[in-house]
């Protein structure tokens, strides 16, 4: 990223650093335990430090950047017990949210579900991990947004980040999209028992998989 580049944005320094920042621990290049430091950010961002110190403090409070006494600031390692937490959550939230976006389609709104869902599966057929990815992390997403619960979504928003970063540690593809469907079936049934339920079911099988992969 040039100087030229960044300042071609609208959005405060601090957010596009910060956006650039997330999609590289997103996308593996900065992977867990790598130090992020600021003058070095800095100069590759070619920015001043003020703008780095104040997009790591926004990946600190999100949950994907940590500071340790002897390192310095360092993409998090996941745990456990966080992991854990954040699925005891996403199974709550998005429950609801599946639940209130039924209601949506029972009333007649139109969300963009099924073009996600084959949009992951076009992915996969052809090979495009990284596409593929994208699709799936949309898809919930546009869950969360076709809700119409403007305070789920800002709830839902730094926890959706760090359910991005562990969605990519596990590529089982195909369970996903077959999962997805059917969740979207549900969705867009317009019946909301229907589509919590079907929610909590993703939310636990992922789970399972993504500890077992993980920790295991």
């Amino acid at each position: 990223m040039t100087s030229n580049g960044v300042y071609r944005h609208k959005l405060p320094l601090r957010e596009i650093v910060s956006g650039e920042i997330r999609t590289r621990i997103l996308n593996g290049v900065y992977p867990p335990g790598s130090r992020l430091v600021e003058r070095d950010l800095a100069d590759e961002f070619e920015v001043s430090r003020f703008p780095v110190r104040e997009a790591l403090r926004i990946l600190t409070q999100e949950g994907f950047v940590e500071n340790l006494p002897t390192r310095g600031i360092v993409v998090k390692q996941l745990n456990r017990r966080e992991v854990e937490e954040i699925f005891d959550l996403r199974e709550a939230l998005e429950g609801l949210a599946s639940r209130l976006a039924a209601k949506r389609v029972a009333s007649g709104e139109v969300n963009a579900l099924e073009s996600l869902v084959e949009s992951s599966r076009k992915a996969l057929l052809s090979g495009d991990l990284d596409t593929a990815h994208q699709s799936n992390s949309a898809f919930h997403d546009e869950i969360i947004s076709f809700s119409g619960n403007e305070t789920l979504q800002d709830i839902l928003g730094p926890l959706m980040g760090r359910l991005h970063w562990i969605f990519r540690q596990v590529s089982d593809f195909e369970r996903v999209c077959r999962e997805h469907e059917t969740l979207r079936e549900a969705i867009d049934s317009g019946d909301p028992d229907r589509a919590a339920a079907e929610a909590e079911r993703h939310v636990l099988s992922y789970r399972t998989r993504t500890l077992e992969y993980l920790f295991s």
